[in-house]
């Protein structure tokens, strides 16, 4: 197969995930979304890393999904559609169980699986003149996946608008969707995304976690079990030495 993920990180933990496939637009195949799924899940272990971003080399985020994976499927039985479709569930359940802050970088296409991914991410940046797309119904396709990413942030009409038709949309467009987390122009984008990095980076790894945690509970939750699971998460939480120590230091300086 074509492509390779490539991993860069800096001396502060934030790690770059680069989709390298640039013959095709940086499209997903069965091994970069397994090769991807890997580095995200290392990346969660590691102590060391404080931030992971995803983005694609050449100037392009992701156009979806390889053609050649899609076409070995057509005459394949159900059991191996199913095992292909495992390979981008544990890749989206990767990103979004994740307890390291994610943010998609968004560079000219996001198409099917790949605004998928973005979706997934925690913050996703975009330029303001990328290209959303969700085709997947013009091919006969059920966008499933696509739906359980974009329930989780976007409105149910501009869900139904974006997937029943299939159309572009652009960054501006999508902000206003909440598909992403905001679109800015091209000139402004690394330094946007530098300047995300750096709050982040103010914040303290443990509580960022536990955070993301919480959130992941609190979506599976009913309301009321959640209010009350958050007496208990916060609680324990002032409980942490790095916790104290922050609150302590924060104190002194305001005297």
């Amino acid at each position: 197969m074509a492509g390779r993920i490539e991993i860069e990180r800096d001396d502060r933990g934030v790690e770059t995930i680069w989709l390298n496939n640039q013959n095709h637009r940086n499209t997903l195949n069965n091994s970069l979304i397994d090769d991807m799924a890997a580095a995200i899940h290392r990346s969660n272990s590691d102590d060391q890393c404080h931030v992971i971003i995803i983005r694609g080399r050449g100037g392009v985020f992701c156009a979806g999904r390889e053609l050649r994976d899609l076409a070995a499927l057509l005459d394949a039985d159900i059991s191996l559609i199913q095992a292909t479709y495992h390979r981008l569930r544990m890749l989206n359940e990767a990103l979004y169980l994740c307890r390291k802050p994610t943010i998609a970088v968004v560079e000219k296409y996001a198409f099917g699986a790949g605004a998928t991914l973005a979706s997934w991410c925690d913050i996703a940046i975009a330029e303001d003149d990328a290209s959303f797309a969700y085709p997947e119904v013009r091919h006969g396709i059920v966008p499933s996946p696509i739906v359980m990413a974009l329930n989780r942030g976007a409105p149910r009409k501009a869900i139904m608008d974006l997937i029943l038709t299939g159309r572009r949309i652009d960054g501006r467009e999508a902000a206003l969707c909440h598909i992403i987390t905001r679109a800015v122009a091209k000139a402004d984008l690394e330094t946007n995304v530098e300047a995300t990095i750096l709050d982040i980076l103010k914040g303290s790894p443990d509580a960022i976690a536990r955070t993301k945690d919480f959130i992941v509970h609190a979506e599976d939750a009913s309301m009321r079990s959640a209010m009350l699971s958050a007496v208990d998460s916060i609680s324990i939480g002032l409980t942490h030495p790095e916790t104290r120590r922050r609150i302590s230091a924060f104190l002194a300086g305001a005297r």
